[in-house]
């Protein structure tokens, strides 16, 4: 086997620094813990993205054992909707994680870029990231840290979730940090909140319904300066209707996003397959509100293709308007082309 540093003189010539079997390219990112890098198998040729913590005598014990625990679940997860995870290792004194490459940024990007989107395209994103929670949630694994940094848009138009560092994997103790409040504060449930040691999927559900809440109106439900005034607001307030926010969708997706929002876990939908079968219907117009919450609490809907479903989500999501872009003032401009029209009329006149 040849070493890391044989590796680093063989390609001296070209400059290249390899972290394992991979080629560094481009840096993707970098974080108080390590980077992320764009990388090449150098045998298959293979384009993967490198996570690769900073050296192991710079970090706390807490943060490795977050990306082992990442790289542990992610090996357990299969599923198109999910950032796969090819190899992983040491490399000097680093952590390396290779993973797919998904680079056509992030939900999080878009709604920078755009602020809303139109609530088809939401539900859509909705759909695509239950059908992954419901694939995670039945091997037991809870993602707990949900947010649109974390959901990753592919070139064919998936919607790929990543980022499991703050997972809990329920079947296995060794990988669990229970009775801590961990994630990020506007995603938060009332039982991430309050360190509940007795969870379930459903805690991701309630991150999910943030989503899509602040995918269509521009906002997420609740905020505040501090974190206790967000946390007071989750687990007390009631969030505002989405309809009312912003009018002109279906309030059958409103009602939707209530129930994903509900303060108990047991008024939410059941699971995430439920709550992606609601969705599908929703998109297809199949379903009202008297039977959106029989879907959700009780039984499968009978679901199908969606045929009227654009194609490509992520070349839609990056092609919708920009915020802050100027529109044109089409009055100013029939305006100044009269006056333009009047002027030339003259010139022609005293010809």
């Amino acid at each position: 086997m040849i070493s890391q540093n044989a590796k680093r003189k063989e390609n001296a010539s070209t400059s290249e620094e390899f972290v394992g079997p991979y080629s560094l390219g481009r840096c993707l990112g970098k974080g108080g813990f390590g980077a992320v890098y764009e990388g090449t198998h150098q045998d298959t040729g293979q384009r993967v993205a490198i996570k690769l913590l900073h050296g192991t005598k710079q970090l706390e014990p807490e943060v490795q054992n977050r990306f082992v625990r990442e790289i542990a679940l992610l090996k357990k997860l299969d599923h198109e909707n999910i950032v796969h995870v090819f190899d992983a290792g040491l490399h000097e004194d680093s952590i390396y994680c290779a993973m797919e490459l998904v680079d056509c940024g992030t939900l999080k990007d878009v709604l920078v870029a755009r602020v809303s989107i139109p609530w088809r395209e939401a539900a859509e994103v909705g759909l695509q990231v239950s059908r992954a929670l419901s694939h995670a949630h039945q091997i037991g694994c809870v993602h707990r840290d949900l947010k649109p940094a974390n959901l990753y848009l592919s070139e064919d138009g998936l919607v790929k979730l990543g980022d499991l560092g703050l997972a809990r994997d329920l079947n296995n103790s060794r990988l669990t940090t229970s009775g801590q409040t961990v994630g990020t504060w506007r995603y938060m449930p009332p039982e991430q909140i309050t360190a509940e040691e007795h969870i379930d999927g459903r805690l991701d559900i309630y991150a999910l319904g943030c989503i899509m809440f602040e995918m269509v109106a521009g906002r997420v439900p609740f905020d505040g300066s501090t974190f206790v005034e967000i946390f007071d607001q989750h687990l007390e307030s009631v969030p505002p209707r989405l309809e009312v926010l912003v009018p002109g969708f279906p309030s059958e997706f409103s009602d939707l996003v209530d129930a994903m929002l509900e303060k108990k876990p047991e008024d939410r939908p059941e699971n995430a397959a439920l709550l992606a079968d609601a969705l599908e219907q929703l998109l297809a117009g199949n379903v009202d509100s008297s039977s959106l919450k029989e879907i959700t609490q009780h039984k499968h809907a009978d679901t199908s293709l969606l045929e009227n479903v654009s194609p490509n989500l992520t070349q839609r999501l990056h092609s919708g308007p920009i915020a802050g872009a100027k529109k044109p003032n089409w009055r100013v401009l029939i305006g100044f082309l009269v006056v333009v029209a009047i002027i030339i009329a003259i010139v022609l006149a005293l010809k």
